[in-house]
């Protein structure tokens, strides 16, 4: 009887202690549990990414203003009375068309004369060469006669010549840009009548750091944004490099031939974009905010996966300025979450959640 009471007694005291040790452990998970909660990050959607599959452009940055290729400056060839001007500002005009004609009151009548003065002139040769066969001239007389006629010849060139200047055509097809005359108006040799700029081709004028000097050349690509252009860009190449950096500035100067299909560009109009040195197709790309650099200067990102950050060691490539993206040859694939911004507080290994977005 003494035997059983004792029993009893001790499994009470291991009953109470059972219930002692669990109490305990709640109370200790109790206090733990905001400890736990407070180390768990929260980030919202704008601060991941996710790393995709994309087409990259790597290349120097440009900006500057769309030009015809070819203007033509087209002055007058002798000094006269201007007659009548046929064309207007912003007319398109064929090659050889008529653009302007002077007074030819002087020119006309000296053209008839030397025509005129070198039939006469062919007449007497012809007639001396039928002479000297009778053996009624010389040799010499013959040759006088036609020096005469060259001479005569020559003289009407010249009037014809002039004649001719007196009608202004067009030296290429194009767009009268500037029409500097009107009918009535007196000029001089060489001033300026017309201004015509053909846009079937644009050229676009550049300036790129110093430090690309070595990377750009004639022939490579370049894509381009027009403002005010319906098409989304344009493509063209670089068709001259400056052989000198402006010491001032330090920047080369390069210009890039624009084809203008359609005619619909116009010269004036600014366009931005870039030389590209290098294109990506289907690479892993992330934004340029997601990779970092610790104090060796080694690339990483910060993943999330399985709901804790981690740090991934990357292998970098092309970087798209105007996409902002970076290319990642190594270290991530497609998919993956990445972190972005700064990270400051945030450790690998840490509990991380996404408000609005997977964790």
């Amino acid at each position: 009887m003494k035997r059983y009471l004792i029993g009893g007694a001790l499994a009470g005291v291991v009953l109470i202690g059972l219930v002692a040790a669990r109490h305990s452990q709640r109370a200790r998970a109790a206090t733990r549990a905001p400890a736990d909660s407070a180390h768990v990050a929260v980030l919202g959607t704008s601060d991941v990414a996710r790393a995709t599959r994309t087409d990259l452009i790597a290349g120097v940055p440009v900006s500057g203003t769309l030009e015809p290729a070819l203007v033509i400056r087209i002055a007058s060839p002798i000094p006269e009375v201007v007659e009548e001007v046929l064309v207007k500002e912003g007319q398109a005009v064929r090659q050889g068309q008529a653009l302007a004609r002077f007074r030819t009151s002087a020119a006309e009548p000296a053209a008839l004369s030397a025509e005129a003065q070198r039939r006469l002139a062919a007449s007497d040769y012809e007639r001396m060469q039928s002479l000297f066969k009778e053996g009624a001239v010389s040799q010499r007389d013959v040759e006088n006669a036609e020096v005469s006629l060259r001479a005569a010849e020559a003289a009407e060139a010249q009037a014809r010549k002039k004649l001719d200047e007196s009608t202004v055509r067009a030296p290429a097809s194009g767009v009268i840009s500037q029409r500097a005359v009107d009918s009535g108006d007196r000029v001089k040799d060489g001033d300026l009548l017309f201004q015509l700029v053909n846009t079937s081709e644009l050229e676009f004028a550049a300036t790129v750091p110093s430090e690309y000097a070595a990377d750009v050349r004639v022939g490579a690509p370049v894509v381009l944004v027009v403002t005010g252009a319906a098409d989304a860009g344009l493509g063209g190449r670089v068709s001259r490099v400056n052989a000198t950096v402006d010491p001032a500035t330090r920047q080369l100067k390069l210009y890039v031939t624009v084809p203008n299909h359609g005619g619909r560009l116009m010269g004036g109009l600014f366009a931005s974009g870039r030389v590209v040195l290098r294109q990506v197709k289907g690479g892993v790309a992330v934004p340029q905010a997601a990779v970092r650099r610790d104090a060796a200067g080694k690339a990483y990102v910060l993943v999330v996966e399985g709901g804790r950050f981690a740090r991934r060691d990357v292998t970098t490539g092309a970087t798209d300025e105007q996409a902002s993206l970076v290319e990642i040859t190594a270290g991530l694939q497609g998919g993956e979450t990445v972190v972005l911004g700064p990270a400051s507080g945030l450790e690998p290994g840490q509990m991380v959640t996404i408000a609005g977005g997977e964790g």
